[in-house]
C-alpha cells in the first residue's frame, strides 16, 4: 500500500472502473487453454485446495482495506473553520503533509456560478490589501447544480503565517490575481 497523499486523493477522484464485457472470463480461460496446448501440456481444471469462502476473503479483505486507506483523513490536522457569509456556511478542515496542506471544502449553499467562472479557495495574511497582496490561493472548484461541493484541495501553505481563508468568486477572466469579491470568510 502507499502513503503517497496525492496518488490516494487521484484514486478518490477517479471514475469508477467500467465493468469488464461478461464474455472476458470465457475468453481469458479459453486464451489460457490455447497456451497450455502450445507448450505441449493439457489443460486441466485447477483444483481448489481451500473452502470457496476462504479464497474469497483475500480480496474482501483487501477492498476494506483500500477503502479505510482512501477515506481516513490524511496528515495531521492544523484547522478546522467554519466560514459564513449570510446564509451560506462552508466547513474547511486544513491538514499538514509534508511541505504542503490537504484543504477539505463541504458547503451546500454556493449559488451556481454563470459558465466561465469558479470559486477560489485563498490562505489570506494579516497584512493583505490590494495593492500589496498577501495570500496564497488553495485552488479552485465549482459546486454542483444544487450548490454542493465536496472537495480536496492542495495548497502550499502555513496557515500560521496566512491565518485567513477567503472564498472568492472569479470571473475567469485568465487573470491569476483575486477579484475582490469575497463569498465566505473565516479564521
Amino acid at each position: 500500500m502507499t502513503d503517497d497523499p496525492d496518488l490516494i486523493a487521484r484514486l478518490k477522484a477517479a471514475p469508477p472502473l467500467p465493468e469488464p464485457p461478461p464474455e472476458l472470463r470465457e475468453r481469458t480461460l479459453r486464451a489460457m487453454a490455447a497456451a497450455a496446448e502450445i507448450d505441449g501440456a493439457a489443460a486441466r481444471p485447477i483444483r481448489r485446495s481451500r473452502p470457496w469462502w476462504r479464497i474469497a476473503l483475500v480480496p474482501i479483505g483487501a477492498a476494506v482495506l483500500l477503502v479505510f486507506l482512501l477515506t481516513r483523513p490524511q496528515g495531521e490536522l492544523e484547522l478546522r473553520a467554519e466560514l459564513r457569509d449570510g446564509d451560506a456556511v462552508a466547513q474547511v478542515e486544513v491538514r499538514e503533509i509534508g511541505e504542503g496542506r490537504t484543504v477539505r471544502l463541504d458547503t451546500d449553499d454556493l449559488p451556481v456560478l454563470p459558465k466561465g467562472e469558479y470559486y477560489e479557495v485563498w490562505f489570506v495574511g494579516p497584512q493583505d490589501t490590494p495593492g500589496r497582496p498577501q495570500r496564497v490561493s488553495a485552488g479552485t472548484f465549482h459546486p454542483d447544480p444544487q450548490g454542493r461541493t465536496h472537495v480536496t484541495l492542495f495548497g502550499a501553505v502555513d496557515p500560521a503565517k496566512l491565518p485567513e481563508i477567503e472564498i472568492t468568486a472569479e470571473p475567469g477572466d485568465g487573470n491569476p490575481a483575486p477579484s475582490g469579491t469575497v463569498v465566505l470568510r473565516g479564521a
